[in-house]
């Protein structure tokens, strides 16, 4: 196990300083351990540092390890997943995550279709344990994750390695430029660097990857949002909406804590646009008599969606409909003028905005989207979307929309979601082709 670690730092003397900042690190381990006792989540610390034993042994034919690192790259794996397992049907799939609630989601999508594991840690023994049980011919992390020690396991065992789905924020950049020489060696180790953005390729390249190895295909994490578009949903909610001229805000999954400053900002639309409605859609059920109760406070008439229907549509003079009801999100934004997305005005990593660009609608957000960066900043470099900071801001760009005195953000929105529609296609046909450059698949 040592011999190539030892090689490996003669070659590069940062890769030495790095493991020996590892093995410093691995004092922490007892401490972790009984932390993970603890929170019940014990089975999954023993394969974090190497201990596979319950992962079944690598079986013949293709075998690809996808590295997910949480919920958002498990959507990216089940994209992949979708594509690969139809073109190669005898293909051994295992997807690790490195969050409980990764390998939660995994478990639901694909774990009848994979192997599901912890993620190891970038230990020089938990990643020759990990490697050496799963032996991947290809090994694709699905963002950007660089851990030293196990891409310099994986080409020395002959396996290829892909970043696909990579996205570098001008935020992390920092970090990674401190690692110098040690990151510039480690990305040397990806054959090929698929990037979201060019902005993502341009700062991948800054830190020292082959610009002939970097590619910029979309993102994969949206793949399918096309598919889901159904006009007739949407004109079966038009007829229960009974709308005809009246232009429909939309603010979707919603959070507690956004009450104020949703209301406040659609009864500033009013003033400007009274025949406007709003549409709110509580992330929780639960919580849908609260943001009723909040719209009656602010003298707003308010019908619950459960108590309507095509024979007994929204009354015209209503202004708010509460959504009640779960799976109507969606094509709602179909019908939209604009809209928000919450958990964004709160700090709870906002809401996924392709869903309402798909329909060609813009949609504005608060600042913390945290969960969904990389769309809310294609975006906003397409002028399709605008974060918004309160309720005077929300309210105005609602307003300004309404107005259109943007010239069609929707429209770029859709652009973006129909360029990252194929995404998960390419992503899934370059591991395709290093199978096939393997001799593994034919």
């Amino acid at each position: 196990m040592w011999g190539w670690l030892i090689l490996a730092s003669k070659m590069n003397p940062s890769f030495l300083l790095y493991n020996l900042a590892a093995l410093s690190g691995a004092a922490l381990l007892p401490p972790v351990w009984l932390a993970s006792r603890l929170s019940g989540r014990f089975n999954e610390f023993w394969p974090r540092i190497g201990l596979y034993s319950a992962l079944p042994p690598a079986q013949p034919g293709p075998r690809v390890w996808l590295q997910a690192v949480s919920v958002g790259e498990v959507a990216v794996a089940k994209a992949l997943a979708d594509e690969l397992l139809q073109k190669i049907p005898n293909l051994n799939l295992t997807i690790t995550s490195s969050t409980p609630k990764g390998l939660e989601e995994a478990t639901k999508v694909l774990g009848d279709r994979a192997v599901i594991a912890p993620f190891p840690l970038d230990l020089p023994w938990a990643v020759a344990a990990a490697c050496r049980k799963i032996r991947p011919h290809v090994y694709a992390s699905l963002e950007t994750e660089i851990w030293p020690n196990l891409l310099t396991w994986l080409k020395n065992r002959g396996a290829t390695s892909l970043m696909l789905n990579g996205r570098l924020s001008p935020r992390s950049l920092p970090g990674y430029q401190k690692a110098g020489p040690l990151m510039t060696y480690s990305l040397g180790h990806f054959k090929r660097l698929s990037m979201i953005t060019e902005k993502d390729a341009e700062r991948i390249i800054s830190l020292g990857a082959d610009p002939e190895a970097v590619t910029v295909d979309g993102n994969a994490k949206y793949a399918g949002l096309l598919d889901k578009v159904d006009t007739d949903k949407v004109n079966d909610l038009k007829r229960v909406f009974n709308l005809e001229k009246a232009p429909l805000l939309v603010a979707g999954s919603v959070r507690s804590g956004e009450e104020t400053p949703v209301i406040s900002a659609f009864k500033a639309v009013l003033a400007k646009h009274p025949q406007a409605v709003l549409a709110i859609a509580p992330r929780h059920l639960e919580n849908s008599a609260k943001w009723s109760a909040a719209a009656r406070a602010a003298d707003l008439s308010v019908e619950l969606w459960s108590g309507l229907s095509p024979e007994t549509p929204r009354n015209p003079e209503t202004k708010v409909v509460v959504v009640d009801a779960m799976g109507l999100l969606f094509s709602l934004y179909g019908l939209a003028k604009a809209a928000f997305v919450g958990a964004s005005l709160v700090k709870l990593g906002g809401q996924n905005p392709m869903e309402a660009a798909v329909w060609g609608v813009p949609v504005c957000y608060g600042p913390d989207m945290d969960d969904f960066t990389d769309a809310a900043r294609a975006l906003e470099e397409a002028g399709a979307s605008q974060m918004v900071e309160n309720r005077e801001q929300l309210a105005q760009t609602w307003n300004q929309w309404l107005n259109n005195e943007i010239s069609r953000p929707g429209q770029a929105g859709a652009q973006v979601v129909a360029r990252w529609s194929g995404a998960a296609s390419k992503a899934a046909q370059i591991i395709q082709s290093e199978l096939l450059n393997q001799g593994v698949y034919r």
